[in-house]
């Protein structure tokens, strides 16, 4: 299949491999990556769950309260279900959608005139996208309708660019089958209209090119002939055309009419939160939401929708893509964002103009300073929010719920932010250098013959080198290591085989535990011992005969503190997930207590570097204090604080302790949660201490180099922080300081950051 339109002339043979067997190599490589394991880390109870219930659903199970959803997609993964019997077989149409769209993608830019090399690496942009990874390892986003969408534009297309009319119908009709098809699996507005108005905007692209890498394998095409136009081509487009307006029309009137309920045809119920204010979403939200399940190659698929060359279909599809999504997304709030393939080819278009000898030297310089300044505010955006890359399209829960500490997340991805910067660097390091730029001097001569020596496909290499490190760490390390975190398959494995070898009883104790993880994982029901109130817990943790039971993990606190003053036993026996506990009365042979608060919680104070004594109140006092050192710009450390209270606190108290050097020069001016809030403050008794750490990430720009003051100060609430009771005056022990006022603080030291 070509896109191209044909030439007066016979067209000369194609160099090198075609669309197809590109296509398939760059699906086989996705399959690769996609397919194996799936199964290996739980279904996600928040979002997955539901999935897999409809399919149950579906096969007689009796369920009910379950969301509405298109049906393509629930179909196929109920015959998967059913095929299979094993829940994560779910997973795998949304993993052939996923391998499909990267065969597409890498197949349309050959089709579209670029070389075989910088195809595939349009192949690779589509499977290193967090977007795809996402859709292809769990069962969220919707894979299938931007498959069945994506196919039915460019069969579309290819019939508006078929030059034989017989051909051009075989392939309208097979548009719109899939048509069909993808109105099923996302509605008419991004179902149906988004392919027709992409299908419609198909068009020649330019002859000029600028780029040697693009037609390096492919001679230009003449596509200003117009008497070669096929017959069936201006009829078609305006088929097209009346089709999206008024597939948008009915879109919009159902919309309009539309109040709580699912309409099918929509594909979707209106958010209600959005529908109660709907200021708190603004029309850029979708691209913002776009750049994170792009992440980090969204500033590269800019430069190439600015002059995207071969790209031009690409680009009007995607830049009419983008508005459709915000539109919706007004209504229906934040989804995937269905663009993978538009997206990846104009990534690949901008990354061949980038290193191509014939774009301008400073056209290249300009896009590598924005490609480079884009790269940068997606690494600080990855340690800000890391939830909205991490766990892109999972219903929002907030950053204080993603576990982002535990997952190593920020620095993660902050790293294939960073990664992504070295590789457009070097990428256009080793290029082909453009007419004139041979410097006068003897070394410039010398670098500028060594890069004309360099093979042309050197930075292909490396930027496919650094998106198969993108897709491996994000789909094969990150995903599975977060599916720990928000499943109940590992904590309840890891009962069963204790219960099995004896060491636990074959019973289970429920403790307000409501994930729905729990009647896929957990016991059958007469197996669980309902436990509603926490004197049913401690009561039955109690008993001198080994119990467990699964609990909240905010409840931990309140049995730890009644287990303390009970006298019994408390291990936790597995901390895997974010939410969920499984505790037990006595330790399995082998096993070590996995208890969180025990490494914030003495009987004696923690040595640390410097002594210092500051109360706050008369609740908390702060007796020592350190920082990994030496602190360097850019870098991570963290801090250490002991505690020793003197009452129990409020709850929502926070403390302050940051690195200060004037007005303008703060490290972590914010304040945070105390002992990491694994043990509330509300819980604190005297004659404990307390150690409380946090890792802070230094930054390299907003903060200059000498000597900052270690500042601490304890919030009471929004407004206020707590008095500074010791010392009663301006100076006291240790050489601490203190500033009075509705916000008091206390400097306790000083270090020197480099």
């Amino acid at each position: 299949m070509s896109l191209a339109p044909p030439e007066r002339q016979p067209a000369r043979p194609h160099a090198g491999p075609g669309p197809w067997p590109l296509g398939l190599v760059a699906g086989a490589v996705a399959a690769l990556v996609l397919l194996p394991g799936h199964g290996a880390h739980g279904l996600w109870s928040q979002g997955e769950i539901g999935a897999l219930q409809r399919a149950q659903a579906a096969l007689g199970a009796a369920l009910s309260g379950l969301e509405r959803s298109p049906w393509l997609p629930d179909a196929l993964r109920t015959q998967a279900l059913a095929l299979t019997g094993d829940p994560a077989a779910i997973r795998l149409p949304g993993a052939i959608a996923t391998c499909i769209l990267v065969a597409l993608a890498a197949g349309l830019a050959r089709a579209l005139g670029l070389s075989a090399t910088i195809a595939l690496l349009a192949g690779a942009f589509a499977l290193a996208f967090p977007l795809s990874l996402t859709q292809g390892r769990l069962a969220l986003g919707d894979p299938v309708g931007e498959l069945t969408a994506t196919a039915a534009a460019l069969l579309l297309a290819a019939a508006l660019a078929s030059p034989r009319l017989a051909r051009g119908l075989a392939l309208a009709a097979a548009g719109a089958g899939a048509l069909a098809l993808a109105a099923t699996a996302s509605g008419l507005w991004l179902g149906v209209a988004l392919p027709l108005a992409a299908a419609a905007l198909w068009g020649p692209a330019p002859s000029r090119m600028s780029s040697g890498t693009l037609s390096s394998e492919h001679g230009e095409k003449d596509m200003s002939d117009e008497a070669a136009v096929p017959a069936l081509r201006r009829p078609l487009r305006l088929v097209l055309v009346a089709g999206a307006l008024a597939a948008a029309g009915v879109a919009g009137f159902l919309a309009y009419h539309q109040q709580e309920g699912y309409i099918p045809a929509l594909g979707a119920a209106k958010d209600l939160a959005l529908r109660e204010r709907p200021h708190i979403r603004g029309f850029h939200a979708a691209l913002e939401d776009c750049g994170y399940q792009l992440f980090p190659w969204l500033p590269l698929v800019l430069l190439g929708l600015l002059q995207p060359g071969r790209a031009r279909w690409p680009a009007l599809w995607f830049a009419v893509g983008l508005a459709l999504v915000s539109a919706s997304s007004l209504l229906y709030g934040a989804r995937a964002v269905p663009l993978t393939v538009p997206a990846a080819v104009l990534a690949a278009a901008a990354f061949a103009r980038l290193v191509s000898a014939r774009t301008p030297a400073a056209a290249r310089r300009l896009a590598l300073v924005l490609a480079l300044a884009g790269c940068w505010i997606f690494a600080k955006d990855a340690r800000r929010t890391p939830s909205r890359i991490g766990a892109a399209l999972v219903p929002a829960r907030g950053e204080h719920n993603y576990p982002a500490a535990d997952l190593g997340a920020a620095d993660l991805l902050a790293g294939l932010a960073g990664g992504a910067a070295l590789a457009l660097v070097l990428s256009a390091m080793f290029s082909a250098p453009g007419p004139g730029g041979q410097g006068a001097s003897r070394m410039s001569q010398r670098l500028y013959l060594a890069r004309t020596r360099l093979p042309a496909w050197l930075p292909a290499v490396i930027m496919i080198a650094c998106l198969g490190r993108q897709t491996w760490s994000y789909g094969r390390d990150l995903l599975p290591r977060t599916s720990e975190q928000f499943s109940l398959l590992r904590p309840l494995t890891r009962w069963a085989a204790w219960a099995e070898a004896g060491s636990l009883p074959p019973t289970l104790g429920v403790h307000r535990v409501t994930d729905p993880g729990l009647d896929l994982y957990g016991p059958a029901a007469d197996r669980r011992v309902p436990l509603a109130t926490r004197e049913a817990l401690s009561g039955a943790l109690r008993q001198p005969a080994p119990a467990a039971a699964l609990i909240r993990t905010s409840e931990l606190a309140a049995l730890y503190q009644t287990a303390r003053a009970g006298g019994f036993p408390l291990y936790v026996l597995d901390a895997s997930n974010r939410d969920v506990l499984l505790v037990a009365n006595t330790l399995p042979p082998g096993e070590a207590d996995m208890n969180p608060i025990r490494r914030v919680l003495f009987d004696e104070p923690p040595q640390l570097a410097h002594q210092t004594l500051v109360r706050f109140d008369d609740f908390v006092e702060v007796i020592a204090w350190e920082w990994d050192e030496p602190v360097v710009r850019g870098r991570d450390v963290e801090l250490r604080v002991v505690l020793r209270p003197l009452k129990a606190m409020p709850s929502g108290s926070k403390i302050s302790v940051r690195l200060q050097q004037g007005r303008l020069s703060r490290v972590n001016p914010m304040p945070h949660d105390l002992v990491e809030n694994v043990y509330p403050p509300q819980y604190w008794r005297p004659g404990d201490y307390l150690l409380h750490r946090f890792r802070v990430h230094v930054p390299t720009l907003e903060i200059v180099p000498g000597p900052h003051e270690v500042v601490i100060g304890v919030r009471r609430t929004e407004s206020a922080n707590y008095k500074i009771t010791v010392p009663e005056g301006e100076t006291g022990e240790h050489g601490v300081r203190v500033f009075a006022g509705p916000h008091e603080f206390a400097v306790v030291g000083e270090l020197q950051v480099w």
